[in-house]
């Protein structure tokens, strides 16, 4: 071998060597810097997603029954726990695998805890258990002991050491825990589709997506395997599936709930920035809203995000005492925010109810639509930024910037966010959202509510997700842009509820949100209930 080929040869190896060692060490890094977990696969309960071969009896006397008449029920000796408890079970059985609403049911926990309930009634012990003897459903993410809690992510395979703080206050409270329901991958989606469990469908049409994150729980709702569920909203994740299903809905103020062992499916990691998610009900009645909210509400505080607060009492004011400013499409710098004609015409009808109940209305609303979405993207960026390395956060952002960045026109605002991720910029963040919650509560000086759309249009067909929606009426729509009022709510913490305005011409739910001052819920309650007069009535799904 002539000298100048070894020569060559010798420095390839080196090179080669070197490159090798460099792409090693890189990869020895990233895997150290990506957070482990005591993971094992979690296994499904198959009968629960697959159909039963054979029919569990089922009279159906009280899937369709709100909470409240089923406490009233109860209470009155007209239906025991156990019998009401064994029919939702049997209807899950039955047909949760046309939905994959529920992902862990408690069969034998909850049959034997509705036995406890009978017993106690028999002796005369409900003090102080409004919900006494009544199934519930809780989205996965909340911790419910004995139940896994993955978010949908092969990553994570959890199962809960222990209830989280606002599940024990339901179960305090005399409900029945029936099971927990389907979210999709680490909560991030407007459909439920994951690692872990079946894409979720709508029971209105299933070729249809339920919404998200509360997906699988609106469906269970929407379906009667439950009267009620336990949500969370993040960016719409209670109220687009409320809207989707044809519920009724509240999301919280921020820190008004109590939201520990409910941001991560890990006992070990513990989140200390928090800003836009708030816990909540979603029912087929105003009147349930309400009951599970008065127990809700005294869920011991986690002083990490919460202060204790004085909640006002409702007012007793009649719908023609209210003043309220209301939007169909948003104005904004960069033109209107769009919505389909059928939405405009079921918010226009509810809109001429309320002139005809001479409640004062107008058409206005504040102008902090674009810094509202500039919030909520920094302060999200923010948040998953915390405590992660600056590799790691260069991967989500190029993650993120592939779904989001072609249709978020304040991208740059969630970039330079989690790419900083610092406690200055944490806390700047909260002092300019501050100001922006100021902006909110000067225009409710003027007005009681605001009320506006949350989707474009109803419940979309499932599709790939991040991908444009081809909507019914033959527009199509960018991705986020089809939930444009939803999370633009949560970059300040509002409180609002989902109004159902019945069925489309594709007999698919259409509803609204009204939205209030912060910590007004009682309030926005007590105008729930007055509204519910003029709205239909839930329809079930065919």
């Amino acid at each position: 071998m002539k000298p100048k080929t070894k020569k060559n040869l010798k420095w390839t190896g080196i090179i080669l060597g070197s490159l090798i060692l460099i792409v090693v060490a890189l990869g020895l890094y990233v895997n150290s810097i990506i957070p482990k977990f005591n993971s094992v696969p979690v296994v499904l309960q198959n009968e629960l997603l697959e159909k039963p071969s054979k029919s569990f009896l089922m009279e159906g006397k009280f899937i369709y029954k709100s909470a409240s008449e089923l406490t009233r029920m109860i209470r009155n000796h007209q239906a025991t726990s156990l019998e009401i408890v064994t029919e939702f079970i049997n209807n899950i059985k039955n047909n949760n695998y046309k939905y994959n609403a529920l992902i862990f049911l408690r069969e034998q926990e909850a049959l034997q805890e509705a036995k406890l309930v009978d017993e106690a009634i028999a002796k005369g012990d409900t003090i102080n258990k409004p919900l006494l003897g009544v199934p519930v459903t809780i989205k996965e993410m909340f911790w419910v002991k004995g139940s896994p809690s993955t978010l949908n992510s092969k990553m994570y395979g959890f199962i809960a050491p222990r209830n989280a703080i606002i599940v024990n206050q339901l179960r305090n409270a005399g409900a029945i825990i029936l099971g927990t329901t389907n979210v999709p991958y680490m909560l991030g989606d407007y459909q439920t589709i994951g690692e872990v469990y079946p894409t979720a469908s709508n029971p209105f049409d299933t070729t249809r997506t339920p919404g998200g994150s509360t997906g699988g729980g609106a469906a269970a709702v929407a379906a009667g395997f439950s009267p009620f569920e336990l949500g969370s909203d993040l960016g719409g994740s209670i109220r687009e599936p409320a809207v989707f299903c044809g519920l009724w809905s509240l999301k919280p103020t921020y820190g008004a709930l109590n939201i520990t062992d409910g941001t991560s499916p890990d006992s070990a990691f513990v989140y200390n920035r928090m800003a836009l998610v708030s816990p909540g009900p979603l029912a087929r009645t105003s009147e349930d809203l309400e009951l599970m909210w008065k127990v809700l509400v005294n869920t011991p505080i986690d002083k990490r995000f919460q202060k204790p607060i004085e909640w006002k009492p409702a007012s007793a004011k009649n719908l023609n005492e209210y003043k309220i400013a209301w939007i169909d499409e948003w104005n904004t710098a960069n033109g209107a925010i769009k919505i389909s004609s059928e939405t405009k015409q079921k918010l226009s009808v509810l809109i001429d109810s309320l002139k005809q109940h001479q409640v004062v209305t107008e058409k206005k609303a504040p102008d902090i639509y674009n810094e509202l979405d500039k919030m909520f993207l920094r302060t999200w960026g923010y948040q998953f930024g915390e405590n992660q390395p600056w590799l790691l956060r260069k991967f989500i952002e190029w993650d993120f910037a592939s779904k989001i960045k072609a249709e978020a026109g304040n991208y740059k605002s969630f970039q330079d966010a989690i790419q900083d991720a610092s406690d200055t910029g944490w806390e700047k963040t909260e002092a300019d959202r501050r100001v922006l919650i100021e902006k909110w509560e000067t225009f409710f000086k003027d007005y009681d509510f605001f009320i506006c759309p949350v989707t474009y249009d109803a419940a979309f067909k499932k599709q790939e997700s991040w991908k444009p929606i081809s909507a019914d009426d033959g527009k199509t729509v960018a991705y986020t842009k089809y939930i444009p009022y939803a999370y633009i709510i949560n970059s300040t913490g509002h409180p609002a509820i989902t109004i159902p305005l019945g069925l489309n011409s594709k007999d698919l739910p259409i509803g609204v949100q009204v939205i209030g001052k912060n910590f007004s819920e009682n309030e926005l309650l007590h105008f729930a209930k007055l509204l519910e007069p003029l709205s239909p009535k839930f329809q079930k799904p065919n």
